[in-house]
């Protein structure tokens, strides 16, 4: 697939064996940038949360501010997040032939939720809530920094939950692209 004919020419037939193996490669890249994503949010709420659960509102905002100076800008976390929220829009289009196939409607699902469930709330609410940790002082948080903290703990099953449901319709998008 993707190499000239005997004529020295590609036909019809390598040029969609072309689309459709980039469209696998892409597909399994998002499986793969969701599937970290996901992995990164699960941890953060069951392990991490519990470890800051209990802490004094002066060792919280040490976690916290410590925390997120590491991972807001990792790149890691950009390549995660740009590879789930776009590379889908790039299989779209290759797969824009069968709008009513599975390995579409899964993808579109998948982009949607991802992007609903993770990419909105991390832009609008988390990295705000971030910018609010990181301005406290340290030796005196504010009076209401619970609520914050439990804001934050809140906004991650959601952000969970909604890359968790983009891992599971991109899994099986994958599964049921057409060969």
């Amino acid at each position: 697939a993707g190499s000239p004919g005997a004529s020295g020419r590609f036909t019809q037939r390598d040029e969609e064996a072309t689309v459709m193996t980039l469209t696998h490669v892409l597909l399994g890249l998002i499986v793969l940038s969701t599937g970290l994503f996901s992995g990164l949010l699960m941890t953060v709420k069951f392990f991490f949360e519990r470890a800051l659960k209990d802490l004094s509102g002066p060792e919280f905002a040490v976690v916290m501010q410590r925390f997120l100076k590491i991972t807001r800008t990792h790149p890691l976390n950009y390549a995660m997040v740009l590879t789930s929220g776009f590379a889908p829009i790039a299989v779209l289009v290759m797969l824009r032939e069968n709008p009513g196939g599975p390995s579409f409607v899964l993808t579109a699902f998948g982009l949607l939720a991802f992007w609903c469930g993770s990419m909105l709330p991390s832009t609008f609410i988390a990295q705000p809530l971030y910018g609010v940790f990181l301005g406290w002082e340290i030796d005196a948080p504010p009076p209401d920094w619970q609520a914050a903290r439990d804001r934050y703990f809140r906004l991650n099953v959601v952000r969970g939950l909604g890359s968790a449901l983009a891992f599971v319709l991109f899994v099986i998008a994958a599964m049921t692209a057409p060969l």
